[in-house]
């Protein structure tokens, strides 16, 4: 059996196109999950919560938030310009309001409905930004973190551990 080993596949494009699909499927995925819970939820489930252990409010605000936000990062690296500011959002009780939540959503799915068209087809992956937990990454792993993290606060919220991360 042999082997060949490529630095640049032909096929770099449609694996872009393709592994782009996936990754802003698995996003709006979290996005409903969240979103069923929100809408199960009562206003006081919605309410409860503190600044070091957060409730499903402030969860689906910071999450809605930082999907937005990763998203005009990532676009933003991925053209070639500065991202911008890439603070982590944390959401005080007051701001988990059922309305809120709503237009968050509302924008976040605004947002990831033109992020795929606006992508550029070769974009640039040595534009970097730092990211508060993993430093300095690119357009990709800007992304990639947005995948993982709805599955990460709602599994720790599943698990009642604390989840203001």
């Amino acid at each position: 059996m042999s082997l060949t080993v490529v630095d640049e596949p032909p096929d770099r494009a449609e694996f872009t196109r393709e592994a782009l699909r996936l990754v802003v499927d698995r996003i709006g995925q979290g996005r409903a999950e969240l979103l069923s819970r929100v809408a199960a939820a009562s206003d006081a489930e919605l309410a409860r919560g503190t600044d070091d252990d957060w409730g499903l409010g402030q969860i689906a605000a910071h999450l809605l938030i930082v999907e937005r936000g990763v998203l005009a990062i990532a676009l933003r690296l991925a053209r070639g310009e500065p991202a911008g500011q890439t603070g982590q959002p944390r959401p005080a009780v007051a701001y988990a309001d059922r309305a809120k939540i709503v237009q968050l959503a509302e924008r976040a799915r605004d947002r990831m409905a033109s992020f795929g068209a606006e992508f550029p087809a070769a974009p640039n992956t040595t534009a970097t930004a730092r990211q508060p937990y993993y430093g300095e990454m690119n357009c990709y792993a800007w992304l990639l973190t947005l995948s993982l993290h709805y599955p990460a606060h709602l599994e720790a919220l599943d698990r009642g551990t604390k989840s203001a991360l």
